[in-house]
């Protein structure tokens, strides 16, 4: 109300009401986080109690809790809710809040936090919606800091601090979160990320998702999940938004945006493990042990066992083992895998076959063997042989192996919606480097998006996550190669509904 209007109001009760109402509002604005109704969002809620815990009380040992959130999930807010309430309520504390670059840290971070801070417990830290905070400092009276940083200035910027808390807003550069984590050392301090992966399974995200790590706490926050957005915008939003960011910008969940390669991998291919060596042994006419290596020489070598259904078609990766980095010789390796293959009375239970990439017959380039002495060159496959595991070369054809793969991943169904058949590719829930990889396993794409534009899609592999990818599609080469492809198997409908291509 403009004071026109209130200068002709007459009734004093209502310009006491008045009043009180804007007394009301300007109290809001200087102690907002006081109004802040975090219960209404449990889960948002959930993460900012059990932090705060962690920060004010010490409970729990968790180092770093990493909020993976869709656009306007309320993934902000809750990052500068938990620096603002930290800095009021504890004594002598430092904390540094960093995002992509300085005009990000006022636009968004900064200007988050001024909202919420009390502004009668500053000591000095005044904001500018335009510049930011003086400095890019907040002091408490109480003794405590906040500082402001971009990614853009470099892990230098951080160097020397000892921290309480840091606060990332938006994914950052590697070697900067080694650096911020190294600055938490000193006082025991948690790592706080906020942020919507855009960018599929950089080393970061990889880092970050489901991890097994004991330290590391994540949590999804999507923006259906927001009670303050009303339900009419949401879905405004689902339907104008990209379909391949769904994933990302909707529900939180990190993804590689077109890349991923077998898009047609869902929950159903993944089982509970049985006793496939049992099966094996006890019906061999039906069931085999398959195996697969895919070895390297600077990295880690890789192996699968595989149960192969005769009368079903079907494939299921059963066992797999990713050499120790501190243990990559082939001797320590091929001992891990006769250990797996276990033994009785009668000796261990082998394999059908153990197929091994035709890499393994690479010469050792050390030993310059002429052309005709190239039976005795020392290789990889040799030295698997000395140690026990006899292996065949496989089928290397990347175009046939995709194809296999994803035609194994299939579930067929007609135009009506049923069912004509099941996947024929199955990993057990145990096998976590297999599940890693069929979420990261993508296409290459060209160095610059003008290019790609004037471009089809480059139809090759990225050479990255792929070991165990490799191995499963030789698997199917070979079952192509002694059975028949899927299609020849099979006899399909015409039409099929939700394939994946």
């Amino acid at each position: 109300m403009d004071k026109t209007k209130l200068s002709k109001l007459t009734d004093p009760q209502i310009l006491d009401l008045y009043t009180k109402l804007s007394q009301l509002d300007n109290h809001k604005k200087n102690n907002m986080l006081q109004y802040m109704d975090w219960e209404s969002y449990a889960k948002q809620n959930a993460v900012r109690v059990k932090i705060l815990d962690r920060l004010l009380y010490k409970k729990g040992d968790k180092k770093i809790f990493i909020v993976f959130g869709g656009n306007r999930s309320g993934k902000t807010e809750l990052g500068a809710g938990i620096v603002a309430e930290y800095l009021e309520k504890k004594s002598n504390i430092q904390v540094m809040c960093a995002t992509v670059d300085y005009k990000l840290s006022v636009a968004v971070q900064q200007t988050k936090v001024s909202k919420l801070m009390t502004k009668s417990l500053i000591e000095y830290g005044v904001f500018n919606p335009v510049r930011g905070y003086t400095n890019d400092i907040i002091l408490m009276k109480n003794g405590s800091k906040s500082i402001f940083r971009s990614y853009q200035q470099g892990r230098e910027a951080v160097q020397g601090m000892d921290l309480d808390l840091i606060w990332w807003d938006e994914e950052g550069p590697w070697d900067y979160f080694q650096e911020c984590l190294a600055r938490l050392t000193d006082r025991d301090g948690i790592f706080l990320l906020t942020f919507t992966s855009l960018s599929g399974f950089t080393r970061l995200v990889n880092f970050l998702w489901e991890s097994d790590n004991p330290l590391i706490e994540s949590v999804v926050l999507s923006i259906l999940d927001n009670p303050f957005i009303p339900e009419s915008s949401k879905q405004n939003y689902l339907k104008t938004v990209d379909p391949d960011e769904v994933e990302s910008r909707v529900h939180g969940r990190p993804h590689l945006k077109e890349g991923l390669i077998y898009k047609e991998f869902k929950p159903i291919h993944i089982i509970e493990p049985f006793d496939h060596v049992k099966l094996a042994k006890t019906n061999p006419r039906r069931y085999e042990l398959h195996e697969g290596i895919d070895p390297h020489e600077r990295t880690p070598h890789h192996w699968i066992r595989f149960l192969y259904d005769r009368k079903e078609n079907k494939i299921y990766v059963c066992d797999e083992l990713k050499a120790p980095v501190q243990s990559m010789v082939i001797s320590d390796y091929a001992r891990m895998i006769k250990n797996i293959r276990g033994s009785n009375k009668k000796g261990p239970i082998l394999p059908l076959y153990c197929q091994i990439d035709t890499s393994s017959q690479k010469p050792d380039v050390i030993n310059k063997h002429p052309d005709e002495d190239q039976e005795n060159a020392h290789t990889i496959r040799q030295e698997f042989y000395r140690n026990g595991i006899e292996t065949i070369l496989c089928t290397k054809d990347n175009s046939i192996g995709l194809g296999e793969v994803k035609k194994r991943l299939k579930v067929v169904k007609t135009v009506d919606g049923t069912i004509k058949r099941m996947p024929l590719l199955y990993v057990f829930n145990t096998c976590k480097g297999t599940l890693w990889e069929f979420g990261r396993y993508s296409w290459d794409s060209y160095q610059s998006s003008k290019i790609e534009e004037k471009n089809e899609m480059l139809n090759r592999p990225k050479k990255k996550n792929d070991h165990f990818m490799d191995i499963i599609k030789y698997e199917c080469i070979k079952m192509r190669n002694d059975v028949g492809s899927v299609d020849e198997y099979e006899e399909y409908e015409d039409q099929y509904e939700g394939m994946g291509y």
